[in-house]
């Protein structure tokens, strides 16, 4: 019987399934070479045939492939809005190696400064490039003299060791601008306990009282109140209250986005809106007036997402990701790889690439001939029912770029922390899981990894973050999850028209242990969502949740000419 080879050339990876007669002989996959559809992609996909070929002893004797229809997906992070204006300015926060406990506003005194006359109590700036031993020093002669210090800022990392030098356990908070916190009028620091958060500079009553505002001017007061909230959950700051409020900085051009229905609406404000409009229904995006035509964009706002967890704020950036879809015209790759391969490839393709999803991931064990299938790639969303289907913009690239900023760590890093439950490494082989339970590690995390969330990577443990607990990082990566997944598959079902009784998830990202969860809770009780058991019902599988376009192409008939 004739070998037929289906091909299936995605974004982000190439998948070729053999079969013959019904019965699939092997598969294999490899990251796509270049642009999908490209001559080095299919380059590619015909090396990964041939590869197969050896392997099993077989020879294609017919390639198909659907037809290309090349997809741009970009991300692009969007950074914060400014930050409050006027008089007041957030000169630290969260700094990790604070020293003493307490709160102190007062006018800055730095070091080799002639002392603040009267009964004041200040807050001493230590300048970049003094040792910590001679600052302590200076400090304990001027507390000496009767100058009364109520916290030290200090311009370097050594916060911790001039703070174990000076008397009464004073607030002491590094890493700071020294040159701005001199400019300021007055300063208000405040250092809290481990575990507790601010109480004077997270109250805008209280600070604005400390500081001398005027309650009743609406500028003083909205500022005030915007910067608390802002510091609401942190266990160390500082404030600055500027002599006069500086111009106003140049803000680069907002973002924005573009209906055929709403016109053009600020990037921001159309964020709330996206999950609930129909897939397509953005046009264009841009800032200013740079512009650039989509089929369809997705957002995902990261403050929202930590407020959804109810995560601390200010730990997860205020970041926004687009992910923006551009269809290219369908790339003419069947004579290609018939050339590469020397055996007939179909010039049109049996079938295009959603009915071929859908094909392949109705062999799955249990799967009813109404389903909608759902293909996950680093891109895209395919919600494919039995009578049409939907792409959308972002997918697992999108859910991907979220961790990465959220976290600041690399994408290939974060590729692999969203996967799935982590650990939190407390020294030598001890854990702790994020259902509170403790054990041992089999293999020992690296000595760096110690106090640090990690996860199962390429290599061993993979640790990624230290300022969050295993619950609380549960919770945002959960919610992000929701926010760019869930609610992604909610609106193309809903451009779909097909109300689902059963849906299988089928793709590289449907390999991710949550998933089902995630969008179980996005529909109502009684459909059943399963990831896909690809070639679970053909001699020779299966396949698991990968290959379904590649098997769909191996196995659809093809009528004769």
């Amino acid at each position: 019987m004739t070998v037929i080879a289906g091909v299936d050339v995605g974004n982000a990876t190439t998948e070729v399934v053999l079969v013959s007669g019904g019965k699939i002989l092997g598969a294999g996959r490899v990251p796509t070479r270049g642009r999908k559809g490209s001559p080095g992609s299919l380059r590619g996909a015909a090396a990964l045939v041939r590869r197969l070929e050896r392997q099993l002893g077989s020879t294609v004797g017919e390639a198909r492939i659907a037809p290309l229809r090349a997809v741009d997906t970009s991300v692009v992070t969007v950074p914060d809005t400014a930050g409050p204006s006027g008089r007041l300015r957030v000169l630290a926060a969260g700094v990790p190696t604070p020293g003493g406990t307490g709160a102190c506003v007062g006018p800055p005194l730095r070091l080799g400064d002639e002392p603040v006359p009267g009964d004041v109590e200040v807050v001493a700036v230590v300048p970049s490039g003094l040792r910590y031993d001679a600052a302590a020093a200076r400090l304990r002669a001027l507390l000496a003299a009767g100058t009364r210090i109520g916290a030290v800022l200090v311009a370097g990392d050594e916060g911790v060791l001039v703070a174990n030098r000076l008397p009464g356990g004073l607030p002491v908070i590094d890493q700071v601008d020294a040159d701005a916190a001199a400019a300021c009028r007055m300063l208000a620091v405040e250092v809290r306990p481990p575990g507790h958060t601010l109480r004077v500079l997270a109250d805008p009553v209280a600070l604005g009282a400390r500081l001398g505002l005027d309650p009743l001017t609406a500028a003083e007061a909205g500022a005030v109140v915007a910067l608390s909230r802002m510091l609401a959950d942190q266990a160390n700051a500082v404030v600055g209250l500027l002599p006069v409020a500086p111009d106003a900085p140049e803000t680069p051009a907002e973002p924005w986005v573009l209906t055929a229905e709403d016109g053009r609406l600020p990037l921001r404000a159309a964020i709330p809106r996206l999950a609930g409009w129909p897939v397509g229904a953005v046009r264009a995006h841009g800032a200013g007036v740079a512009a650039s035509e989509v089929d369809d964009l997705f957002a995902v706002d990261l403050a929202a997402a930590a407020e959804a967890a109810t995560a601390r704020q200010g730990s997860t950036g205020r970041a926004v990701l687009v992910a923006s879809l551009s269809r290219a015209g369908d790339a003419e790759a069947a004579s290609v790889l018939a050339d590469l391969l020397g055996v007939p490839v179909p010039a049109h393709g049996p079938v295009s690439e959603p009915a071929a999803a859908r094909l392949g991931a109705l062999t799955t064990p249990g799967g009813r001939d109404d389903a909608i299938v759902v293909d996950l790639g680093a891109g895209t969303i395919d919600v494919i029912g039995p009578r049409g289907s939907v792409v959308a913009a972002g997918a697992g690239e999108l859910l991907t770029a979220a961790v990465a900023e959220m976290l600041g760590i690399p994408r290939a890093s974060a590729d692999w922390v969203k996967r799935g439950p982590c650990i939190r490494v407390e020294g030598g082989q001890r854990f702790e899981g994020e259902d509170g339970r403790r054990g041992f590690l089999d293999v020992p995390a690296p000595a760096s990894a110690a106090g640090m969330l990690a996860v199962e990577g390429p290599g061993g443990w993979l640790p990624f973050d230290r300022h969050r607990g295993p619950g609380e990082w549960r919770a945002i990566r959960l919610r992000l999850k929701q926010a760019v997944l869930a609610a992604n598959f909610r609106r193309a079902v809903r451009t779909l028209g097909q109300d689902p009784a059963q849906v299988l998830v089928v793709g590289g990202p449907a390999g991710d242990e949550e998933l089902l969860g995630v969008l179980a809770r996005s529909l109502p009780d009684d459909v059943a969502v399963g990831r896909g058991d690809v070639g679970g019902t053909c001699p020779g599988g299966p396949l698991g949740h990968r290959y379904a376009v590649a098997l769909g192409l191996a196995l659809v008939p093809v009528a004769a000419p």
